[in-house]
C-alpha cells in the first residue's frame, strides 16, 4: 500500500460566474458523462437505457439527437476520445452500486459523422462498477478505467481487448464505512500523470504514470474537501494544470496545481443542479452536465484551454 503524498488543502468563497442554459431534456434522463467532439458536438452519456445523444452547440437552439442505445447495457458512465471522432465508452447494467456484464464500447464516427459503426472492444466480466475513464496521450487506442467498487484503474487495449489490473490503491477505494459507496469516480490523464476524484473520500489527487501506463507512481493528493455532505465528481483540467471539478451540491470548484480551491460557479442559486461532468471548448466556455438532464456553460478565464495532454 502507498504512503499519500500530501500537496495541500484549501478553499475559498464563490465567484461571479454568469450561467446560460444550452439544453434541457424534456423528461427526467440522468446525463452522466460527456465528451466534445471535433465537429463541436458534445456527445451525452446517460442512464437511461444504454442511451448514447449527440448535442450540436454550435446550433441556434441545440437539440439533443441520439445515437444509439448501447447493446447489453442499460447505463453510460466514462466516454473518451480513442482517434479522430472516435470514442471508446463504458456500459453496463445498472444496479444498487454494482454493474452487470461491463463493457468498453467503441463508437467510431470518423466514416459517417451521423450513424458511428459501434462494437463492442472488451467485456470486463470482473469489474463492479467502472466509472471514470481516459485515453492515454501517447497510446489512445489504450484506455484507463477506474473501478469505484474495488478500489483500483484497470488499462484496456480497446484494439485487441486485452485488459488488466494496472493499478491498485486504498485511495482509490471508498471507506468501509461510506454511506454511499462509490471510490475513484472521475478520471483523466495529463501528460505523465493519471487525475482521478474519490467521491467517498472526497479527494482530488493524481498519480505519476509511463506513457503505456505499465509504471504507477505514489498518490499525491491535490485537495481534500472538508464535508460530509459534499464530494467531487467528475472534472476537466485546462492548460495550466488547473481543474474544474462537478460536485453535487450545485458547484463547479476550480482548484489550482498546488491544491488551492474556490467555487468557481454555483452554490449561489445560479442555474446549476447536480452538476457531474465538465469539458472545455474552443469557444472560451465550459459546458456542463447534469443528473437532471440539462447542460449549461459558463465563461472561463481569458486564454483557458483545455490541456495539449489530453486526447
Amino acid at each position: 500500500m502507498r504512503s499519500p503524498i500530501l500537496l495541500a488543502l484549501a478553499a475559498s468563497s464563490a465567484l461571479a460566474v454568469q450561467v446560460t442554459t444550452v439544453f434541457n431534456f424534456t423528461s427526467a434522463i440522468d446525463i452522466e458523462n460527456s465528451e466534445l467532439r471535433t465537429n463541436g458536438h458534445l456527445l451525452l452519456t446517460t442512464f437511461e437505457k444504454g442511451q448514447l445523444y449527440t448535442l450540436d452547440l454550435n446550433a441556434a437552439d441545440p437539440q439533443a439527437e441520439l445515437v444509439a442505445a448501447l447493446p447489453g447495457a442499460t447505463a453510460l458512465c466514462g466516454i473518451t476520445t480513442i482517434a479522430e471522432d472516435k470514442y471508446a465508452v463504458i456500459g453496463g447494467v445498472r444496479g444498487s452500486y454494482h454493474y452487470y456484464n461491463e463493457t468498453i464500447y467503441t463508437v467510431d464516427f470518423s466514416k459517417d459523422a451521423t450513424n458511428p459503426v459501434i462494437l463492442k472492444a472488451a467485456r470486463l466480466p470482473d469489474a463492479i462498477m467502472l466509472n471514470g475513464m481516459a485515453a492515454l496521450p501517447k497510446l489512445p487506442h489504450v484506455v484507463l478505467a477506474g473501478d469505484a467498487r474495488r478500489g483500483l484503474i484497470f488499462r484496456i487495449d480497446t484494439t485487441t481487448g486485452a485488459y488488466k489490473v494496472a493499478f491498485e490503491d486504498e485511495l482509490l477505494n471508498a471507506p468501509s464505512n461510506a454511506s454511499i459507496p462509490i471510490g475513484v469516480n472521475g478520471l483523466k490523464v495529463v501528460g505523465n500523470n493519471v487525475y482521478f476524484t474519490n467521491s467517498a473520500r472526497n479527494i482530488y489527487a493524481k498519480i505519476p504514470i509511463s506513457d503505456d501506463a505499465e509504471t504507477f507512481g505514489d498518490v499525491q493528493i491535490i485537495n481534500t474537501l472538508d464535508s460530509t455532505t459534499d464530494d467531487f465528481d467528475d472534472f476537466i483540467v485546462d492548460s495550466n494544470g488547473v481543474a474544474y471539478v462537478s460536485q453535487p451540491t450545485n458547484k463547479i470548484a476550480q482548484i489550482q496545481p498546488d491544491g488551492s480551491r474556490k467555487v468557481y460557479v454555483g452554490g449561489d442559486g445560479s442555474k446549476i443542479s447536480s452538476p457531474t461532468s465538465v469539458q472545455i471548448a474552443s469557444d472560451g466556455y465550459a459546458y456542463m452536465t447534469s443528473g437532471g438532464g440539462s447542460v449549461v456553460k459558463f465563461k472561463l478565464p481569458p486564454g483557458t484551454t483545455l490541456a495539449s495532454g489530453e486526447v
